[in-house]
């Protein structure tokens, strides 16, 4: 072992860390769940008091919140807009990342899909004994 090197951490210690880790991420995931939520609540009650108000934004001493309205997309029958895409080339409406449930379907078939390649993922699944 080199002179300035620690040694190596055991492999039970990398295990226990990797679950602390884990809960604390469950946790944070349902506060954050929770806290979304009350955001929604409270922007559901603020756009319905601007709007009663005729008003576009509201100010106070702790901050400005503005209503702001974006358009997107709500696809009502797919096989129109796949149409529209075929007949114009406009693919720069989909977004750019393949199936990947369809993809693994396809190449565990032995079915080759020009373009693509598989790679493999490696990560740790952790659960608990």
């Amino acid at each position: 072992m080199p002179e300035n090197s620690s040694p190596p951490v055991p492999t039970s210690d990398i295990i226990s860390q990797l679950a602390e880790v884990r809960d604390e991420r469950r946790r944070i995931g349902e506060r954050d769940k929770e806290l979304t939520e009350k955001w929604r609540a409270l922007e559901m009650q603020l756009l319905v008091r601007l709007d009663e108000q005729g008003m576009l934004k509201a100010s106070t001493s702790i901050g400005t919140a503005s209503i702001t309205e974006v358009v997107l997309p709500q696809v009502v029958d797919w096989e129109a807009v796949f149409e529209h895409i075929k007949e114009t080339g406009d693919f720069y409406l989909l977004q750019k990342r393949p199936a990947a449930a369809a993809f693994r379907e396809l190449h565990s078939s032995g079915t080759v899909i020009p373009g693509m390649e598989a790679y493999t993922k490696r990560s740790i699944s952790l659960r608990k004994t």
